[in-house]
C-alpha cells in the first residue's frame, strides 16, 4: 500500500472554556486536517497515542515558567523523535500539544504499530530517568474519531 504523509504545519490556537476559565495554548499539525478522508493513511496510522504530563514550575496561574517550557520543548521534542522512529518511514505523526491553565501539558500522535510506542515509554518509564513523570495511553482509531477536534474542530471554538 502507498499512502502520501502529510508535511507537517503548525497552527497556534487559544481556546476557552465556554465559562471563560479555562485556557488551552495549542500546537496543531493542521496539514492532517487536510487528510481527514483518507482511508489508507487512518489505516496505516490506526492507533491514537496521547502522553500527559503536569509543570513542575509555574506561576500563580498555572501556566510554566520560561524555564519550565524550554523542559517542555526538548522534553516533547525527544517524545517526538523516539515516536516516529524513522524519518523516511516515521511510525507517528504529531497531532497536537496542548498546553493548559491546569498546569499540565498533552501531547498527542496517530501511530502506525502502537508496540514500538509501548515499548519506547515503559522502558523509559521503568529506567526512571525521564524528565517528567508521565501518564501515556494508547487506543485503537482507525476513523480518527478522538483528534477530530484538532482536525477541525477546534476551529469552532477558537476565539
Amino acid at each position: 500500500m502507498n499512502i502520501c504523509l502529510p508535511d507537517e504545519s503548525f497552527a497556534l490556537a487559544e481556546v476557552r472554556s465556554k465559562d471563560g476559565v479555562e485556557l488551552h495554548l495549542m500546537i496543531i499539525n493542521k496539514s492532517l486536517g487536510d487528510y481527514k478522508e483518507d482511508v489508507q493513511l487512518k489505516q496505516v496510522f490506526g492507533y491514537n497515542c496521547s502522553i500527559i504530563f503536569e509543570y513542575e514550575d509555574v506561576d500563580e496561574n498555572q501556566w510554566p515558567s520560561s524555564e519550565e517550557f524550554a523542559v517542555m520543548q526538548n522534553f516533547t521534542n525527544e517524545f517526538d523523535k523516539a515516536l516516529k522512529n524513522d524519518a523516511d518511514h516515521p511510525n507517528a505523526l504529531f497531532v497536537a500539544r496542548v498546553t493548559s491553565n491546569d498546569g499540565t501539558c498533552q501531547m498527542i500522535w496517530v501511530l502506525n504499530n502502537p508496540d514500538l510506542a509501548i515499548n519506547y515509554l515503559d522502558d523509559l518509564i521503568a529506567k526512571g530517568n525521564q524528565t517528567r513523570e508521565f501518564e501515556y495511553r494508547i487506543v485503537t482509531d482507525p476513523t480518527w474519531d478522538s483528534i477530530d477536534y484538532f482536525l477541525e474542530g477546534y476551529k469552532n471554538n477558537n476565539k
